[in-house]
Parts: structure tokens; C-alpha cells; sequence
């Protein structure tokens, strides 16, 4: 299976996602490509139809993950592509208190979006989009010290779970948070 992954393999949970699938290709500026331009966009959207599996991992800003996942679904769904689509989402997409953190809508967006382009897929063929949220992940405990964060080995296992699902089968969406309180 060839898998191709956006995001740094050095960082994150890309770094996790690296020891599941050594031989996966990965797409950062780390590796050359500045994923908030068109052009390098619509290079990985013609790139990404040589894979079976393209999991949108980067945490990009102004909107590019969503923009990004347009452009990958629209190439694959022309090209009659067998793609499964996997797209890193944030619990905080779920976050309903005013804030001017546009993060937060940036993984709203992601996620409504990536649910619409399942269910076409699911009733009118074409590539398959699952969305997989986590909570605070381990990468970050140290900007939330008080927070119960969930081992990033852990978080890349439930993606390797999403990915190894059968093809007569398309799980639209995961929310996982790590529990808060002892219990």
C-alpha cells in the first residue's frame, strides 16, 4: 500500500505516522514542498493519484488543509482514483465559546467539509473522506501543562486503524479526546 502523508516526519503526529509506515512519503517544507501555494498544491493533488492512501495531516493556516483536501478529492474523483482520504481534524472544532482563535474554524471546516465529501462519495462514487479529530495530543503538554494528553504512538494507531478498514465500508468520523478525571 503507498501511502503519502502531509507533514514534517521529524514532528508531530507525522513523526508517529513515520514508524507506522517507514516507506511513506511525506510533504512539508521539511521535505521541499510550501504547501500554502497553489502551485505545490496542485503538484500534490497530481501526486497523491499515485497513492492509495493520502492522509491530510498538516496543520496549515488560512484555511490550506481544507483547500488542500479540495484539491486532492477533485483530482482523484476526475481521474476515477481509488483514493482513500484521511483528514486530521481537532476536538476543538467542537468548541462552541466566542473566541478570535480562527484555528478553531479552520477545523470546523475541515470537518464539515470532509464529511460532505464522504457521503458524494459514498452515495455517488469517487474517493472516500474520513475525519479523525483528536483532543490535546502529547506534542503539546507542555503549552497545556494541567491536561491528561493523548501519547501521539497512540493517536497514529487510530489512524493505521482508519486505513486498514474494509473497501465496502467508509467510517466518515472519529472524535477522540484523552479523559480529564480520574476515574
Amino acid at each position: 500500500m503507498k501511502i503519502l502523508i502531509t507533514g514534517n516526519p521529524e514532528k508531530g503526529l507525522a513523526s508517529a505516522l513515520a514508524k507506522i509506515w517507514p516507506d511513506a512519503r511525506f510533504v512539508s517544507r521539511a521535505t521541499g514542498w510550501d504547501l500554502t501555494k497553489d502551485a505545490a498544491i496542485t503538484e500534490l493533488s497530481k501526486l497523491a493519484l499515485e497513492y492509495d492512501v493520502f492522509i491530510n495531516n498538516s496543520a496549515l493556516w488560512k484555511f490550506c488543509q481544507t483547500i488542500i483536501l479540495e484539491s486532492v478529492y477533485k483530482a482523484a474523483k476526475t481521474a476515477h482514483a481509488n483514493l482513500k482520504i484521511i483528514c486530521i481534524g481537532s476536538t476543538t472544532d467542537r468548541a462552541t465559546k466566542g473566541s478570535d482563535w480562527i484555528y478553531q474554524q479552520e477545523k470546523k471546516a475541515l470537518r464539515s467539509y470532509s464529511n460532505s465529501l464522504n457521503i458524494a462519495g459514498v452515495w455517488g462514487g469517487g474517493p472516500l473522506v474520513s475525519y479523525i479529530s483528536f483532543g490535546t495530543l502529547s506534542n503539546n503538554q507542555t503549552k497545556h501543562p494541567d491536561r491528561v494528553c493523548m501519547d501521539m504512538d497512540l493517536a497514529a494507531s487510530y489512524v493505521k486503524w482508519l486505513v486498514e478498514q474494509p473497501p465496502q465500508i467508509s467510517i466518515n468520523e472519529l472524535s477522540i479526546d484523552p479523559i480529564q478525571v480520574t476515574r
